[in-house]
């Protein structure tokens, strides 16, 4: 019996191991230490791209195709007259904690946003949103401010005036859901990585001086498309430690200067690993797109699956890591 069980327990080391062997890291380089995370405050490139790792907007832009694609969002429709924007969100997705993400949840972000208080350098972002300037400024009411939660799966927008771009708008991080509660019980503090609760594909794991740390949310509707185990982010600003480290296999992915561009694509080896942002052929137009600040190029190590657009958002389920 005792011979039994230590072969079991053995089997279990090996499973263990093996597992652990198999896990997927990602080492990229952020190339600043994100001022905030908070989808209500986050201005900066590199802010945003965590957000989009660590948070769910309605809809995102497909890298390749630049088409709207659904996230939060499984249907939307609009109003004859181009003012009213109703979406249908999905029932399965969850917050980190557990909890079910709601049509509340969206509205609850939209009016702390505007919130005057709190002063918010995204506010003006929402003012396409009828009566959300003047709550902004002081004059109005929050439930005033064009976003309604129908019901709990529900969420509807009031524009101040017609915008066929809106199901691209919303994919902007300040029309992010955020968790009430938590906002609420720790206020500014409620992004740090022992209060913060997430509905994207990662979930924020350690942020220190020069390291973010993102590992797989198990709570996340689309668990199965999300091949990285785990991401380590690096804040180097120096373009030349990057590119050191990079070519020691440090790290996997990291930006490049429009400066260097020209020399990289003619070295023998790092040539092949530039992608280069490219604004041409956008199927939708370029007006609709969210204003946001991206690297022109990045190098990216050969066993880097990914698609390589020039929105600078990571679509985070098309990456993955080949055998090397």
């Amino acid at each position: 019996m005792k011979r039994v069980f230590a072969l079991g327990l053995m089997l279990m080391v090996v499973m263990s191991l093996n597992a652990l062997a198999q896990e997927q890291v990602l080492h990229w380089n952020l190339g600043s230490n994100p001022t905030t995370i908070d989808p209500s405050y986050a201005t900066a490139a590199s802010s945003q791209q965590i957000d989009h790792a660590l948070f769910l907007g309605l809809t995102d832009i497909d890298d390749e195709t630049h088409k709207v694609v659904s996230r939060l969002a499984i249907s939307w429709e609009v109003s004859d007259d181009g003012i009213t924007w109703t979406f249908h969100m999905r029932r399965d997705a969850m917050w980190s904690d557990g909890t079910p993400v709601t049509a509340h949840d969206l509205v609850f972000a939209i009016e702390r946003t505007l919130d005057s208080e709190g002063g918010s350098p995204l506010a003006q972002t929402l003012y396409i949103l009828r009566g959300a300037e003047a709550y902004n400024n002081g004059r109005g009411r929050a439930r005033d401010a064009g976003v309604r939660a129908i019901d709990n799966h529900t969420v509807r927008f009031t524009l101040s005036e017609p915008n066929d771009c809106f199901p691209a708008l919303v994919s902007d991080p300040v029309f992010y859901p955020q968790p009430r509660s938590i906002v609420e019980d720790y206020g500014i503090d409620w992004t740090m990585p022992e209060h913060i609760v997430t509905d994207g594909p990662y979930v924020l794991g350690q942020w220190v001086s020069d390291r973010i740390v993102l590992y797989k949310s198990v709570t996340y509707y689309d668990l199965d498309e999300v091949n990285i185990d785990e991401v380590l982010c690096y804040m180097i600003a120096d373009s030349q430690k990057a590119l050191s480290m990079y070519e020691e296999g440090k790290i996997d992915v990291i930006s490049i200067s429009k400066e260097d561009i020209e020399s990289i694509k003619t070295h023998r080896l790092l040539g092949n690993e530039l992608h280069v942002s490219s604004s041409r052929n956008r199927v939708i137009d370029s007006a609709c797109l969210p204003a946001l600040s991206y690297p022109p190029a990045q190098l990216t190590k050969p066993y880097i699956v990914r698609t390589y657009a020039p929105l600078g958002r990571e679509k985070w389920e098309d990456w993955d890591l080949l055998p090397h």
